[in-house]
């Protein structure tokens, strides 16, 4: 979610230099560039460069990629170009990056956890069954899972004023009302899922090696593009807004979450069940049968098992629904209008 922020605030930026109202949100209208130069080209290329730097500093493993595409684009990335359009589109990125790198995610380490977050559980033990557990993965003996970015309470938002602006409800556990059936209905929805329900479940996955609940998104906004013949300039606006509200989105779940420390699906099903028979899925092309409670998994790759934070609030339901309401306030309309058999 940060990435995608920081890539399309970046080439937002650039591309606000060659409009005649749009503000960069770093270094504002310093950047504007006179009448006669708002071109498609300049603006394709003041982009391409923006892009190109927040990228390679964002995934630097990946920089001959993003050089390959700009000389695709016709685009020199050897610092030989010294057009406005290049140096417009690296400044405006050198700006987002310098403010980003102080933004509390820490990625100039790795994104390494400040906090010092330490789970109650550990994979082998369940010490408090309604908190969260790091798994082994694979589940029979694999390394024990890491949390996943415990400080992102303390990245700095676009729109958000704190990471708790928006109240979140407690786990009904903590308000000292849970009912422990939640968990038996949980079990009996997912004992023997149809085909939709299968390919909902993989399709939403989402898991290592993909895009990402936040890049999932992007990759709908791009067909919404595509279907309504967005012009650069739309595209510009709209992937900047959809960017800048899934990483709100992403910091607003993540302080729920750590705040909340809540159980995730699999552990709560494996320590109610505990030594009783219960309907599992077996495994890919296995079906469902029955096991011990203990060794129940979801319908997922069994390479994937369950992601490494606690459950509260879902991460996919924040992004969905922070992108889905850009969607419908910039479209006007709450209907994505496609379909796949």
């Amino acid at each position: 979610a940060r990435a995608i922020s920081v890539v399309h605030t970046a080439m937002f930026d650039a591309w606000a230099a060659y409009d005649t109202r749009a503000l960069g949100t770093r270094l504002r209208g310093s950047l504007r560039r006179p009448a006669a130069e708002r071109t498609l080209a300049n603006k394709n290329k003041a982009i391409s460069f923006a892009a190109y730097k927040a990228l390679v500093d964002l995934f630097p493993a990946r920089k001959s990629d993003f050089a390959e595409q700009m000389t695709y684009l016709g685009y020199a990335v050897d610092e030989s170009d010294t057009s406005t359009p290049a140096k417009v589109g690296n400044t405006a990125a050198q700006a987002v990056i310098d403010y980003r790198h102080a933004d509390g995610s820490n990625q100039l380490n790795g994104y390494a956890d400040t906090t010092g977050y330490k789970p109650v559980n550990t994979g082998d033990t369940v010490v408090d069954p309604w908190r969260w557990q790091p798994i082994r993965v694979p589940l029979e003996g694999g390394p024990e899972q890491r949390a996943t970015t415990p400080q992102w309470s303390k990245v700095k938002g676009f729109a958000l004023k704190t990471p708790f602006q928006f109240a979140v409800p407690g786990p009904d556990r903590l308000l000292n009302s849970f009912d422990p059936k939640h968990i038996d209905n949980l079990l009996a929805l997912t004992s023997n899922l149809n085909d939709r329900q299968k390919v909902t479940a993989e399709y939403w996955a989402d898991g290592p090696k993909s895009e990402f609940p936040p890049g999932h998104w992007a990759l709908i906004t791009q067909v919404l593009s595509r279907k309504r013949g967005h012009s650069l300039d739309t595209d510009a606006k709209l992937f900047f807004a959809l960017g800048n509200a899934l990483m709100d989105a992403s910091i607003a779940a993540w302080a729920a979450k750590y705040r909340w420390d809540f159980v995730r699906p699999i552990t709560g099903i494996r320590s109610r069940y505990k030594g009783k028979q219960v309907t599992s899925w077996l495994g890919p092309y296995q079906g469902y049968g029955q096991v011990p409670g203990e060794r129940w998994i979801p319908y997922q790759d069994p390479r994937v098992v369950t992601p490494p934070f606690p459950e509260y609030v879902s991460g996919h339901s924040t992004f969905s629904s922070a992108a889905a309401a850009i969607l419908a306030m910039f479209t006007g309309s709450d209907s994505f209008g496609a379909s796949v058999t």
